[in-house]
């Protein structure tokens, strides 16, 4: 991070935007704007609606600034979390989710290696997976969030979740197949 003499810390920056510093708040902004557009994009990729996503985001962090804690944690990772709650909340209301377990069988864990791809591709692939697929995705194998959280998060049963994040893993498995023609 960057630090500005007024502002060496995440606390310095955070307590400045709390005194509604508007030179702080601009920092703050500027520096992290372009990683949660990032992180809002790679769920929705839509730029309108990542950029509504952004606005509510640095809404809630102005606005909920005193409650940071830099012991807990990062600054960017208290923004991210923000991020990350905002764009699920506005998906959800988007999503038609359903129940997928039966309570009659396991969906067994896959392994993707994405090392071997360059991030540009592995974006494509993602923008492909239906909606569900992909938010679970990206809060699991991305975010690492637990299969728990995310049910809680999106207010499905656990089991669902696993089924969603198992055919998401099948259908980049089955794209990546066909790229290298196996």
């Amino acid at each position: 991070m960057k630090k500005n003499n007024k502002y060496e810390t995440d606390q310095a920056l955070a307590e400045g935007c709390v005194r509604c510093d508007q030179r702080a708040q601009y920092l703050l902004y500027n520096q992290y704007v372009d990683i949660m557009y990032n992180t809002a994009y790679r769920y929705c990729f839509n730029k309108v609606v990542t950029e509504d996503i952004l606005q509510i985001t640095f809404t809630k962090v102005f606005a909920s600034i005193r409650q940071y804690d830099a012991e807990k944690g990062s600054l960017k990772s208290w923004i991210r979390r923000i991020c990350i709650n905002t764009t699920t909340d506005i998906l959800k209301k988007e999503a038609k989710w359903e129940a997928l377990w039966d309570g009659g069988w396991e969906v067994a864990g896959e392994n993707i290696h994405f090392d071997e791809f360059d991030a540009g591709y592995i974006l494509r692939l993602l923008e492909k997976l239906p909606h569900e697929q992909r938010l679970i995705f990206n809060l699991y194998e991305i975010e690492g969030y637990a299969h728990e959280e995310i049910a809680q998060i999106m207010g499905i049963n656990v089991n669902s979740c696993r089924v969603y994040l198992s055919r998401a893993k099948k259908k980049l498995r089955k794209a990546i197949e066909q790229l290298e023609g196996v």
